[in-house]
């Protein structure tokens, strides 16, 4: 079976819900934000337009931009609306792994590192991300209200490497994304749980 296939399949079946609208109804999307899921990556700089039909790709088991290699991401869903970490099978997720690219070409995130799930550098426990009530769809945000991401400006194909994604900065010296850069959002995409006899549920 191809790598990422059956994780796709079963994501597709809680994603009827999601279908993109002009108008949608109020969804409390933190209890979407809940247990395992992919991350599919969305090339749009608006979160009241962006949905589903935007995906670029997704990220695989170490974090970085992928056209299907998509990974199963763990969330603790004790309290579905409290930000906890990310992680795959690889381990944790961070944007502090100093063995990742740095963002060079951006003014207030030269010093930045690109995410990474398993690094030996990071333990990824005090890392925290959360979505927030009156998206539209379970948009990931991290740290303080930081909901945009960074990556090359150009989407990953079948034969590409993975590609990194960055946090995205700006301020005074730098309103928007950088040169040869697109702002993206990342969108949790919830999987279907399965039950003991392998049904799904």
């Amino acid at each position: 079976m191809q790598k990422g296939l059956l994780p796709t399949a079963l994501a597709a079946l809680l994603w009827t819900q999601f279908a993109c609208a002009a108008t949608l109804p109020a969804h409390d999307v933190t209890k979407d934000f809940l247990g395992r899921g992919q991350i599919h990556l969305l090339n749009s700089s608006n979160f009241n337009t962006a949905c589903p039909d935007d995906r670029i790709g997704c990220l695989n088991g170490h974090g970085m931009l992928t056209l299907n290699d998509c990974a199963v991401f763990n969330r603790n869903d004790a309290i579905p609306s409290f930000p906890t970490n990310l992680g795959t099978a690889a381990g944790n997720c961070s944007f502090r792994d100093q063995d990742m690219p740095r963002n060079t070409d951006s003014y207030y995130g030269a010093d930045s590192f690109a995410w990474s799930c398993g690094g030996k550098n990071i333990d990824g426990l005090d890392e925290y991300y959360y979505t927030v009530t009156g998206f539209n769809y379970p948009f990931i945000c991290s740290g303080d209200i930081r909901c945009y991401y960074d990556i090359v400006g150009k989407a990953p194909t079948h034969h590409s490497p993975p590609m990194p994604v960055w946090q995205f900065f700006w301020g005074g010296s730098q309103m928007d994304i950088e040169a040869g850069h697109w702002r993206v959002i990342l969108l949790w995409v919830p999987l279907a749980k399965e039950s003991p006899g392998g049904a799904v549920a």
